[in-house]
């Protein structure tokens, strides 16, 4: 279970948001079909006594939950009655969800023990590192290297653009193998504090040097999105992570940090700047004033089917607006049982996350409990930025790092039968 979720993040990092399995549209990419692969895999080992893993696990109760909403919506939206643009949607939204869920209880119940947790927390950092190397690219040099991945069997959609902004456009960000800038920058705020953790407690001093040169290479780069989104994201994950370091490692991050500032100066400079105008003259910025704008849309159909919404995947962004809000979105489409599930799946992580913190006695894996904190606040703070959870690349990592939560909780726990995964596992 381990090498699949290794090969997902892999795939949802390195490969470009528009490569997908022809006549599949985006559920098509690869990562996403992994997703609906160990949503498969997980579903059947259930069926086996020797394969299911024993004991309570609370992940297993957020994602049904969660996808019961959906089916919940999906039956509201048929009972309004559906067009057959918006039924589509709605079909293509479940779809979307069992791949997102699928990882989550494939980690939770599947990682016999913390060698393999680590062996998938590695391949994430090292993966967004070759993905955040890939942006400085970009940045820097105004070359797009995803033009030149290509991979037999796979077509690349013709909605999704190149990694740099064209010329004239509006956005000045770079997206790597992202399908947005704002995704990237998310993204690479959510590993950051992994490729810390890696560069700290990996098992050898090789991996922890490579760890480090990936925390700065991730690091770098949120810069160059030019995203108010990977700014916010980076402050507030920091903010999670201070009372989990020691003086110590604050000070030997801050001296790099400045450090990799002033070489940005050089390198580019005006960058620092343009990134903090990112957050002057809200007032008549165009972006935020339509964030602004989408609350009274939201506010008419919410008031209209408040409990289950009109269905998920029926909001067409063509037949009604774009909303830059997935909590917003939940509402509107999964309506207040659609907002709660959502944020007891966050919720759930994380309590299950502080519980592992508070059982854990080795400094690392105290350490990998905060960091998987950290990430659940990051990604309910970037929710409330962008439409996150409809974007293939960010669903994927946070779906991997929330099943991350439930294992680390298992793991940890003083139960020998529920630590272990099956009778063919032992610790």
């Amino acid at each position: 279970m381990a090498f699949l979720l290794s090969l997902l993040v892999t795939l949802a990092l390195l490969l470009p948001a528009g490569l997908v399995v022809p006549q599949f549209s985006d559920l098509g990419r690869p990562a996403t079909l992994m997703g609906f692969a160990l949503a498969t895999i997980w579903m059947l080992s259930r069926t086996h006594q020797r394969l299911a893993t024993h004991g309570p696990q609370p992940m297993r109760w957020a994602t049904i939950a969660y996808f019961t909403s959906y089916l919940a919506s999906y039956v509201a939206g048929l009972y309004r009655g559906m067009p057959s643009l918006e039924a589509s949607g709605a079909e293509r939204a479940l779809l979307g969800a069992l791949a997102f869920l699928g990882p989550m209880v494939a980690f939770a119940d599947g990682a016999p023990n913390r060698r393999r947790v680590d062996g998938v927390i590695q391949t994430l950092v090292f993966a967004a590192a070759g993905m955040a190397a890939i942006g400085v690219v970009q940045s820097i040099l105004a070359l797009d290297l995803t033009a030149y991945i290509r991979v037999p069997g796979l077509i690349s959609l013709s909605d999704y653009g190149t990694g740099i902004p064209a010329e004239g456009s509006e956005r000045l960000g770079v997206a790597s193998t992202a399908a947005h800038y704002i995704e990237f920058a998310a993204v690479m705020a959510m590993v950051l504090p992994f490729a810390v953790h890696v560069a700290r407690f990996a098992a050898s001093r090789a991996v922890r040097q490579w760890g480090a040169l990936a925390a700065v290479t991730i690091l770098a780069v949120i810069p160059m999105t030019q995203s108010r989104t990977g700014t916010l994201a980076l402050v507030v994950g920091m903010l999670v992570m201070l009372p989990v370091w020691s003086w110590r490692v604050r000070y030997n991050l801050v001296l790099p940090f400045f450090g990799l500032l002033a070489a940005m100066m050089v390198v580019r400079p005006g960058m620092l700047g343009s990134v903090a105008s990112l957050f002057y003259g809200w007032n008549s910025d165009p972006s935020v004033q339509g964030r602004k704008d989408d609350y009274e849309i939201v506010g008419y159909f919410f008031s209209q089917r408040p409990w289950f919404g009109r269905g998920q995947g029926t909001f067409i962004p063509t037949l009604y607006t774009f909303l830059d809000n997935q909590w917003l979105g939940q509402a509107v489409s999964g309506g207040i049982v659609g907002i709660a599930t959502l944020a007891g799946l966050h919720l759930t992580a994380i309590v299950l996350a502080v519980i592992a913190y508070r059982r854990a006695t080795a400094v690392a894996d105290r350490h990998l409990c905060g960091c998987l904190i950290a990430v659940q606040v990051i990604a309910m703070v970037a929710e409330g930025t962008f439409d996150a959870l409809a974007f293939t690349t960010f669903s994927g990592v946070l779906a991997v790092l929330t099943g991350c939560a439930g294992a680390m909780w298992r793991l940890l726990h003083p139960s020998r039968q529920v630590r272990t995964t099956g009778p063919g596992y032992v610790d």
